[in-house]
């Protein structure tokens, strides 16, 4: 009895399989075409550096804030872009190379933080040195150099997954469009 229960449900199964195949429908419409862009990659992006000079820091021990002064972030940058900062590290030797930001290091034995905060029209920087839980932030004594990338529409999550952000030459390779400023 069993036997005939497994062959008659293979039977079944298998008319059904062959019968459920119809005829090819038409094809559906073509969508609205997109925006025209240059390999896929249509975007206004632009990079300018600001050399920070020592005196241009405000603060204390718990930490020193520089504003750059960047009137390309608009309300449209601000909520539908991205703004990119990036630190340059050994600026004068062999090694340079640029950070992004935020960005923790060690250096003689203190932890350095140094972040950013942007706004309509200018970016706060801020650097915190620690020392075994303790701030000792001082006043820097030479000339930090940093990289802003202002990138128009293309929200930074879109982004992340079409380009390493980490790296400010791919990130401005990735563009191919007009440049802001």
């Amino acid at each position: 009895m069993k036997t005939i229960y497994l062959f008659l449900i293979t039977i079944a199964l298998a008319t059904l399989s062959f019968n459920c195949i119809g005829p090819k429908g038409e094809d559906g419409l073509d969508g609205v075409n997109g925006r025209d862009g240059l390999n896929g990659k249509d975007a206004n992006v632009g990079a300018a550096v600001y050399d920070v000079e020592p005196s241009k820091w405000n603060g204390n021990v718990d930490g020193f804030v520089t504003t750059l002064n960047v009137p390309e972030i608009t309300d449209n940058i601000y909520y539908n872009g991205a703004v990119l900062v990036y630190m340059i590290k050994n600026e004068n030797s062999a090694d340079k190379s640029f950070n992004q930001l935020p960005y923790t290091w060690l250096f003689n034995g203190t932890t350095e933080y140094m972040d950013f905060d942007a706004f309509i029209g200018q970016i706060d920087i801020t650097i915190r040195w620690v020392d075994n839980g303790v701030n000792s932030t001082e006043a820097p004594t030479q000339n930090y150099t940093f990289k802003v990338i202002v990138i128009e529409g293309t929200q930074l999550s879109v982004l992340e997954k079409q380009v390493d952000v980490s790296d400010p030459n791919a990130v401005m390779n990735y563009f191919s469009g007009k440049t802001i400023f």
